[in-house]
């Protein structure tokens, strides 16, 4: 092979690489190896104009090799977090927006663009609240409190999100702070997603 083959090899194994990273459900098939590489290599390169078929579809399989290490990797390091994680449940809790800062005791509390999102023990509101506020009560808090290293780990909260997801539960609210995960669930879903969430640690 000479120099200028080279340069075009590199040339088409980047194009295939930066299309494919651009394609989140693409990298989803290849970190499961779920995907004809023949087939999809017809389509990049068609999409891409550059390269032979076969050059192409080495480029798809060294992405996907890469994708595979990466994932394993990842996924390790996320679990590990999960399992050193403490893990509880409170109930009673509201969930209140507001368009103005409210002087009420909370759990946890988020300052949106227009808004106040407050995460409160129901048991402990003892003032009337505006007229203008919005208030969802007895929902349960799932409360996950992490080792520092979480912070600086990606992927942890869309393993917790995809765990969820998997079981169709539906998240209220979700507040990640620090080393703090904080989850509201409808009372119906709180027990299923704790044991679920129990499994990993």
């Amino acid at each position: 092979m000479d120099d200028n083959d080279s340069d075009r090899t590199k040339s088409v194994a980047q194009l295939v690489r930066e299309t494919i990273h651009m394609r989140p459900s693409l990298l989803d098939a290849l970190k499961m190896q779920i995907v004809n590489y023949s087939a999809l290599a017809r389509m990049l390169q068609t999409e891409i104009g550059e390269g032979s078929l076969e050059a192409v579809k080495a480029a798809i399989i060294r992405v996907s090799d890469e994708l595979e290490a990466e994932s394993s990797l990842r996924e390790e390091m996320v679990l590990s977090i999960l399992r050193e994680s403490v893990v509880r449940l409170q109930d009673k809790i509201s969930v209140i927006i507001s368009s103005e800062e409210l002087d009420i005791p909370y759990i946890v509390t988020a300052y949106l663009t227009d808004s106040y999102v407050y995460v409160v023990d129901q048991t402990r509101l003892k003032k009337r609240l505006p007229d203008h506020v919005q208030v969802s009560s007895n929902l349960v808090a799932l409360i996950l409190i992490s080792p520092p290293r979480v912070e600086e780990t990606p992927g942890f909260v869309a393993l917790i999100t995809s765990l969820l997801a998997s079981r169709e539960i539906n998240i209220v609210e979700f507040i990640s702070c620090s080393t703090n995960t904080v989850i509201i669930l409808d009372q119906a879903d709180a027990l299923n997603a704790f044991s679920l969430l129990q499994n990993y640690i």
